[in-house]
């Protein structure tokens, strides 16, 4: 429970400091691209290589996986190495695994190249949180951290269409190697302009954290990830399910028990910090609920084009950027709480309106949806994010952002496992009409359940007790 409230606004003053954030930004940016420009481009990997679409899968799982297990080290990482140490070796190892994938010979080179890439990623995207909540004043922090969610949101919606058209013009390879040349110039950017922010100190690390750190996130992204081929009651997602969250149960216990926890869960105490996680991960749930679902009923039900469903969707990835942008400066004057409330309700009723698609749905109707959805989104998640870190004091930065970076690619693991899998039972049950209706089908009762995610998103943002300066709260 917060013990005492305190209006104290303690930042790092750092020179060359809108160099560091562009290097960051930008850095952020081509980790969580990489996470989406598999999906359009697996069937011509799998041409090329000979491999099956289970097989393939991995290529998007693995960068997941990986990506799951080092975020919750991520916060000792920090504490033990300096901000220049972390993001030249982030950036490096980005780069050896986006060559190594982009001239791979075979699935398991590439496979290879592709958790490479993550191992960056996987510092990169907490790194990034930590250090701009670090240098940026309290006052400003929320125009900061719209600007960041302009990345973690629009990032994963731009991917499958630079991916769709990369292929359509060259081939799977230069989704990679184009990325190279931008990575490299980040890189020698970053040699040069990056200084150390964060405060270092040598702790050692329990080792047993980190292993049930890896079988905890580990199991649970393979659980949810292999559920939409393998089905929720196949072993292997119920065994790697249940071993995942008695890990993370017993990963919890020990924190709160060791004198220097690998992960600090104290920020859990506080009442508008475990509500920001909480709608952190049911929006995002929702969001990628939509992500996932209205692509495949336009390809399969419809007959359109990756690409081309990419593009119908795009105007809605413009709209969630610049409200991201645009409510982090809002919630610095008017506080996060009324436009989170807005977003929420506003997200129960587009949800509402994506029950009714169907087969005559328009590519208009289909945008303007979409662009509806994400404008409630936009409204959401600036504004819960930034409440949410600044709940914490200096010394659990770190902590704070890799846990709400942790539960954002939870749920981009489970997201769409759990949602194509919840459209492909709606379908079934409806298996006696013509596979158009019954792909509607499943469509509508796959964001009939988003839909229960977004009520309870309206709950925890209810309450959510807002302070009218933004205060920082010390733990007992």
């Amino acid at each position: 429970m917060a013990a005492t409230t305190q209006t104290i606004d303690k930042h790092v003053q750092v020179e060359n400091r809108i160099p560091l954030i562009i290097v960051l930004m930008v850095g952020n940016f081509i980790a969580l691209i990489n996470e989406t420009v598999m999906n359009v481009a697996l069937p011509n990997i799998e041409e090329t290589l000979g491999i099956q679409t289970t097989t393939a899968h991995w290529l998007s799982t693995g960068y997941m996986l990986t990506i799951g297990i080092l975020i919750p080290i991520s916060a000792y990482l920090m504490q033990r190495f300096t901000t220049r140490q972390l993001l030249l070796t982030a950036l490096s190892f980005f780069f050896i695994g986006t060559l190594i994938a982009g001239i791979a010979p075979n699935f398991a080179i590439l496979l290879l190249g592709r958790v490479i890439q993550a191992s960056g990623s996987g510092i990169i995207i907490p790194l990034v949180t930590t250090v701009i909540i670090t240098i940026t004043p309290l006052a400003k922090r929320g125009s900061m951290l719209g600007l960041l969610m302009v990345v973690i949101l629009f990032a994963p919606a731009i991917g499958p269409v630079f991916s769709g058209l990369v292929v359509e013009q060259a081939s799977w390879r230069y989704v990679f190697i184009s990325v190279l040349p931008v990575t490299l110039v980040l890189l020698a950017f970053a040699a040069y302009y990056v200084r150390n922010v964060l405060e270092t100190k040598r702790t050692k690390i329990d080792i047993l954290s980190v292993v049930l750190a890896v079988i905890g996130f580990g199991s649970i992204v393979i659980g949810f990830s292999s559920a939409g081929a393998e089905g929720w009651t196949s072993p292997l997602v119920l065994g790697a399910l249940l071993i995942g969250l008695a890990a993370i149960a017993y990963f919890a216990y020990r924190q709160f028990h060791l004198e220097t926890p690998m992960l600090d869960l104290r920020p859990y105490k506080n009442k508008n910090f475990l509500m920001a996680i909480l709608v952190t991960i049911t929006v995002m749930m929702c969001f990628f609920a939509a992500m996932i679902l209205l692509p495949v009923f336009m390809q399969d039900a419809l007959g359109i084009s990756a690409f081309d469903s990419g593009i119908v969707l795009f105007p809605g990835g413009i709209m969630i950027a610049i409200m991201a942008l645009l409510t982090g400066r809002l919630s610095d004057r008017f506080g996060p709480k009324p436009f989170a409330i807005t977003g929420t309700v506003l997200l129960v009723a587009m949800i509402g309106l994506m029950t009714t698609i169907s087969t005559d749905t328009t590519m208009l109707q289909f945008t303007l949806l979409y662009v509806g959805f994400t404008f409630a989104i936009g409204l959401i998640l600036t504004p819960m994010t930034t409440l949410g870190l600044n709940q914490l004091t200096e010394e659990l930065y770190s902590h704070g952002s890799a846990s709400l970076n942790a539960f954002n690619q939870i749920s981009g693991a489970i997201g769409p496992a759990l949602f194509i899998t919840l459209m492909s039972g709606g379908s079934q049950a409806v298996a006696s009409q013509s596979a158009d209706q019954a792909m509607t089908a499943g469509l509508q009762f796959a964001f009939t359940i988003a839909g229960a995610f977004a009520v309870a998103a309206v709950v925890f943002v209810l309450l959510v007790k807002q302070s009218k300066p933004v205060h920082h709260y010390q733990y007992e």
